[in-house]
């Protein structure tokens, strides 16, 4: 009886991490397909992440660069001193 659990309880686990393609199996889509088309539109994606990416930075340091310098230097420990 026990064996028969473990064993539902097995294939209940390796179901489940095939259906969120996990497993290298032909069930999920873990592995990499290939397509005719699939490189070129990879190049395209990637070089619009990576302009999306240099934007992105370019964002984040001039939000850096609005940030005023602080007049004092920041105490945490203040109020317990």
């Amino acid at each position: 009886m026990r064996l028969i659990i473990a064993m539902l309880t097995l294939a209940l686990l390796v179901g489940c991490a095939c259906a969120q393609g996990i497993g290298g199996g032909g069930m999920g889509g873990g592995g990499k397909g290939g397509g005719k088309g699939r490189n070129a539109q990879n190049t395209e994606k990637q070089k619009a992440d990576q302009q999306k990416n240099k934007a992105a930075e370019a964002a984040y340091k001039a939000g850096l660069k609005a940030i005023p310098d602080p007049k004092e230097k920041y105490d945490p420990w203040q109020n317990a001193r």
